[in-house]
């Protein structure tokens, strides 16, 4: 059977184009199947929050952190990070895959919509932070604590959280016939949400985690005096 040039060259062309739209296919493909935490950064490890406490200066550690706008101290937290690999079945990493630790972020909000900076929730902080998280081997994550605060000072002396002095101590109005008392008012409870960034040794690119802590804000003071 006798084929032309010109047929040859059709199918040749034909040929490679189906071999490339395979080739396309395919890595469409791959790239479809990458999921999206691993697209987070460039280097080869993901940085994540495991477990927040709050730590309140008048009431100690817990899940909930209840702040004292009366007492006039900073509140805390406690922000476990954990450090693990994207794959896990790489070699065993480098000091150049550490985290180190730059600095925190917290942003306050409310479920029910009223998210007004200096109205309803405390003006957002940041602050400088230091530490390593090192490297982990493979299938290993690597953990740190860090302690952060989560309400400043400064906060319980500005609106909206010195408007709550006075009006309710130790939970119970201290005028319940004034028509300014309403119920609820007295007592803010927000989420503060808090954003760790750090980035790896060889600067592949910043790295960040975030988690949630719920802060209950009010007079907590002991009428009597008490703590």
């Amino acid at each position: 059977m006798h084929v032309s040039m010109d047929s040859y060259r059709v199918l040749s062309w034909r040929k490679n184009m189906k071999s490339l739209y395979v080739v396309v296919i395919g890595c469409l493909a791959l790239a479809g199947c990458t999921p999206d935490f691993a697209k987070e950064n460039n280097s080869g490890v993901l940085m994540r929050v495991a477990k927040i406490t709050g730590d309140a200066a008048s009431a100690g550690p817990g899940e909930v952190l209840f702040s004292d706008v009366s007492d006039g101290f900073n509140d805390d937290a406690i922000v476990t990070l954990q450090l693990f690999r994207k794959n896990p079945t790489v070699l065993p990493s480098t000091p150049l895959e550490d985290v180190l630790l730059d600095r925190y972020e917290v942003v306050y909000f409310r479920t029910d919509g009223r998210n007004t900076e200096g109205v309803d929730v405390p003006y957002r902080i940041t602050g400088p932070l230091s530490g390593t998280l090192h490297a982990p081997d493979t299938g290993v994550e690597n953990e740190v604590q860090v302690v952060i605060n989560a309400v400043r000072h400064q906060a319980k002396f500005e609106p909206p959280l010195s408007n709550l002095l006075g009006i309710f101590v130790g939970g119970v109005p201290t005028n319940p016939t004034d028509p300014l008392v309403f119920p609820g008012q007295g007592i803010i409870t927000a989420v503060a949400e808090i954003t760790i960034h750090g980035h790896t040794t060889n600067d592949k690119g910043g790295i960040t985690a975030t988690g949630r802590l719920q802060v209950t804000f009010a007079d907590f003071a002991d009428p009597q005096g008490g703590g």
